[in-house]
């Protein structure tokens, strides 16, 4: 459609070019919400391992693998000339609190295409297992949205003191009053701790005593993704889905996810200016001569009679005009008014009212205009709501938009 500068107005075979400064093309993003689970046929869940060959849907688990590995994960992660997908624009140093993090094995979430269109609206993904939801920050990591994750390190009751680690293996020791305030509860969940002199309290979620690692709903002094646990990477682009931490545990059992698919759409606007001497002359064949013209008649197998023209006539419009050969040519109506004192033709529009008592005295009215390319192909038609009288002493602006 950019090459659109013409329009025309079914009332006169005639063509209008559009100047490119009343042409507006304006992009706009819309999405659309999708929702699949474990048991929907249109997306895949692939297994990855290194060393396995045993296929998964069509493909073997090592060839995946590969894949992802020369693709997502091949040390270019952090150099944004030759990465694939988003990223923070951090370098982390610990596994457990990089961005791009592969082990031996992964799990993948294939979207098509046809469901992603220019790929997943960055934020709208997540992802609900095991009465667990995963989202993405936006820079394509998929997060657990329960709350910050740290490791215990150690624990002194009778010091009041607990020594613990985020993401980023940064170590902190904070102040803790188990007895009698109860502090540190696993039982009731409580986290109270007191860190440079500020009281922060916070709920436990979960904690692994084996391990140390414990989640809690929020620890206000852990920044970015210090306290945030990475289960994987979305690369919204592709519609892929890849989950490299907690293999074993994730995407088990049934599970349901829902994202938004992106999709550009171009708003075009035209503003079409209809001049006072423009689009003003009825076309109707009761407003139109025929004078001259060669042609030979027959009369077809249906008794119709045509006429093949060897010297086409000239058409004249109702009106008095003069040639520049002072000759005079009148066409005009005899007005039904007073016939025998007026007599109304196009020229005649400044005593349109009194000749004709509706107003509309051979004066069109625009209903459907048409805009051609610069092929005088037709691509598009609007039709107007109500007619719009063309009227001869003031200009007319119509504004026509549509998507594409």
């Amino acid at each position: 459609m950019v090459g659109v500068f013409y329009f025309f107005i079914f009332i006169c075979d005639m063509l209008k070019r559009i100047p490119k400064s009343d042409i507006s093309i304006r992009p706009f993003k819309a999405y659309k919400e999708w929702n699949f689970s474990s048991g929907s046929n249109e997306i895949d869940l692939l297994e990855a391992n290194e060393n396995s060959s045993t296929l998964s849907g069509l493909y073997p688990q090592n060839s995946i693998y590969g894949q992802l590995r020369a693709q997502f994960y091949n040390g270019n992660e952090d150099n944004p000339f030759l990465r694939f997908g988003s990223k923070n624009n951090t370098y982390e140093i610990s596994n457990s609190g990089r961005d791009r993090f592969l082990s031996g094995s992964a799990k993948v979430i294939s979207i098509p295409q046809i469901y992603v269109g220019e790929g997943i609206k960055k934020g709208s993904f997540r992802l609900s297992n095991n009465l667990t939801t995963y989202a993405d920050d936006s820079y394509g990591n998929l997060i657990d949205t329960a709350g910050d994750t740290i490791a215990i390190i150690s624990v002194d009751i009778q010091g009041g003191q607990i020594i613990f680690t985020d993401f980023l293996l940064t170590a902190y020791t904070a102040s803790i009053d188990v007895a009698p305030a109860m502090d540190f509860d696993i039982e009731s969940g409580v986290f109270n701790l007191i860190y440079n002199g500020e009281e922060y309290n916070s709920n436990i979620i979960s904690f692994d005593v084996e391990s140390g690692v414990m989640v809690v709903d929020n620890i206000e002094f852990l920044q970015g993704a210090a306290g945030v646990s990475k289960i994987g990477n979305i690369f919204y682009s592709q519609g892929l889905v890849v989950v490299t931490r907690n293999v074993n545990d994730v995407l088990a059992g049934n599970w349901d996810l829902t994202y938004k698919s992106t999709k550009t759409i171009y708003e075009h606007e035209y503003l079409l200016i209809v001049n006072e001497d423009e689009f003003n002359v009825s076309q109707n064949p009761s407003a139109v001569v025929t004078e001259g013209g060669e042609y030979t008649s027959f009369v077809d197998s249906s008794g119709n009679t045509h006429r093949v023209y060897s010297k086409q006539p000239v058409k004249y419009i109702r009106k008095k005009s003069i040639l520049e050969n002072g000759n005079t040519l009148d066409y005009r109506y005899t007005s039904s008014v007073s016939s025998s004192t007026h007599f109304a033709g196009f020229e005649h529009y400044d005593l349109s009212s009194s000749i004709d008592s509706t107003g509309s005295f051979l004066t069109p009215f625009i209903t459907t205009i048409g805009l051609y390319d610069d092929n005088c192909d037709l691509v598009a038609v609007a039709k107007l709501p109500q007619p719009i009288k063309s009227e001869r002493d003031i200009p007319v602006n119509f504004i026509i938009r549509f998507d594409t």
